[in-house]
C-alpha cells in the first residue's frame, strides 16, 4: 500500500487522466459532463484568486490484496478513505485503474473550500493517519467478503 499526495498548480492533471482513464466519482461536480469538471473546480478556486496551488492530487496504490477488487469493493474503500480523513466536504473527482495484481486511485482535490477557506498544504505527504484509516477500510471489507463468501458457501 502507498499513499502520494502532490499540490497542484492548475488542474489539468483531470483531462491528462481523463484520455486513458473513467471518471469513478465524485463530489461537488457533475461527473456526467467532464467537459465542465476543470471548468466547475475554476469557478470554486476563483474564490481565492491569489492561490498559487489550487489543487491536490492523492495516488494510491493497493498491490496483493486477498480478494477480488471488483468496482463495488473499491468504491467502498475509496469512499471509506475520503471519510476517514475528512475530506468528503470538498470538490473532488476520482479515476481508479485496475492491474493484474495491484488497484490505483487517483484523486483530485480544490484546495477551496465552498466557504472560500483552504486546506492547508502543510497537511501534504502522507501520514501513518491515512495509512491507518486506508487499512482499517481494507480490513472492513476482507471481513464483509469473507462473511459473504461463508454464506453463499452455506447455501
Amino acid at each position: 500500500m502507498m499513499i502520494k499526495e502532490y499540490a497542484l498548480s492548475d488542474f489539468e492533471i483531470i483531462n491528462q487522466l481523463m484520455q486513458t482513464l473513467t471518471i469513478n466519482s465524485g463530489n461537488l461536480v457533475n461527473i456526467h459532463a467532464p467537459t465542465w469538471i476543470i471548468n466547475s473546480y475554476q469557478v470554486l478556486t476563483k474564490q481565492r484568486p491569489k492561490l498559487k496551488k489550487v489543487g491536490i492530487y492523492v495516488h494510491i496504490t493497493l498491490k496483493s490484496f486477498p480478494i477480488t477488487l471488483s468496482l463495488d469493493v473499491s468504491e467502498q474503500i475509496l469512499n471509506e478513505y475520503i471519510q476517514g480523513i475528512g475530506w468528503d466536504d470538498l470538490q473532488y473527482v476520482t479515476f481508479l485503474k485496475f492491474h493484474q495484481d495491484s488497484l490505483e486511485f487517483h484523486l483530485i482535490f480544490n484546495r477551496v473550500m465552498a466557504s472560500g477557506e483552504v486546506i492547508d498544504l502543510n497537511c501534504l505527504g502522507a501520514k501513518s493517519q491515512q495509512y491507518d484509516i486506508l487499512q482499517k477500510s481494507l480490513i472492513n471489507i476482507i471481513k464483509t467478503e469473507a462473511r459473504s463468501q461463508d454464506r453463499c458457501s452455506e447455501l
